[in-house]
């Protein structure tokens, strides 16, 4: 599910970032054994209330993946499929759970096996490293998000880089495309534990991807049911508004600092587009206007203002 490329890389995420972050924290964790409920899960992540009667490594794993998520979010627009993102999502995914704290967010050292199976990853670090670089190369070759989504999911938790935290390095990394292409986000919703270990079980037993790819599939579908409410909240988007943000932005800035209202609000944003030789400035003009009869403290942010700005502008009002 798209809701538009013309939007900034993660422009969708943040509009339902509460919502993933419950789900995709709750999800991932319980895919490792992790026993809190979604419910309790909510309550963690977005008051801090720890639920009673887990144990610590419970919360500080559904919290770690609140970090990880946020970051993923928040710099959408920077990362990208590399090992400098990689390494960061795996040290706040990994941090306060490690025995050595120096493994978050770094290249395995030591050998580890694989629960119920015979696979043995490799155990040479420069052979991982180099190996997570080429992963890496491949993934960002890959032009459709869905396809190079699953590349990573499967290879980085075949690959096992890292000490420990692999598979839930994996399932956040396998978002990062969906999150750059504004599409709807994998939450792993309704996947049992069972079928994702014996899933995976398959892929370092004998490569074979099959009964991954049905899973992922499953989920992403199941996902986007899930958040198909929020692309209806999001509306049609307007191409012309997006066009023109940063300068809507901007004049909607200098009438703050200049303290202007009235009549003179709008004489100076059809100077503004006349000097800016801005098309439909009718168009312009209204919008801008209607944006600062809204505009509130909380998203004065890239008007180039101060609060203190603000506040005396809408006491004059």
């Amino acid at each position: 599910m798209r809701v538009d490329k013309e939007l900034a890389a993660g422009t969708y995420a943040k509009q339902i970032c509460e919502r993933l972050l419950i789900d995709l924290s709750y999800n991932s964790s319980r895919l490792e054994g992790n026993t809190y409920s979604l419910i309790d899960t909510e309550k963690l992540v977005v008051e801090g209330i720890t639920a009673e009667g887990k144990i610590h490594e419970d919360s500080v794993m559904i919290m770690n993946h609140k970090e990880a998520i946020l970051f993923l979010v928040e710099n959408a627009e920077e990362i990208e499929l590399n090992p400098f993102t990689i390494f960061n999502l795996h040290n706040l995914l990994s941090q306060d759970l490690l025995t050595n704290p120096e493994s978050c967010g770094d290249i395995r050292k030591i050998e580890v096996n694989i629960g119920k199976s015979t696979y043995k990853p490799l155990n040479n670090p420069h052979l991982i490293r180099e190996s997570l670089e080429l992963l890496l190369l491949k993934a960002r070759k890959i032009e459709d998000p869905i396809e190079q989504s699953f590349f990573v999911l499967a290879h980085m938790s075949y690959l096992q880089a890292f000490e420990d935290v692999n598979k839930r390095a994996a399932r956040l990394a396998s978002n990062i495309p969906f999150i750059k292409a504004n599409l709807c986000p994998l939450s792993f919703t309704d996947i049992s534990r069972n079928d994702y270990s014996a899933a995976m079980l398959i892929i370092y037993e004998t490569n074979n991807v099959a009964p991954m790819v049905e899973l992922f599939c499953y989920a992403y579908l199941r996902s986007c049911e899930q958040y198909q409410a929020g692309k209806t909240a999001l509306g049609e988007i307007d191409a012309f508004r997006v066009q023109y943000r940063q300068q809507r932005k901007q004049v909607m800035g200098q009438v703050i600092e200049h303290g202007l209202h009235g009549k003179d609000i709008e004489q100076h944003i059809d100077n503004y587009c006349q000097k800016n030789t801005i098309e439909q400035s009718d168009k312009f003009i209204a919008m801008a206007i209607t944006d600062l009869g809204s505009l509130h403290a909380g998203a004065i942010i890239g008007l180039g203002i101060t609060q203190k700005q603000y506040e005396a502008w809408r006491e004059e009002e």
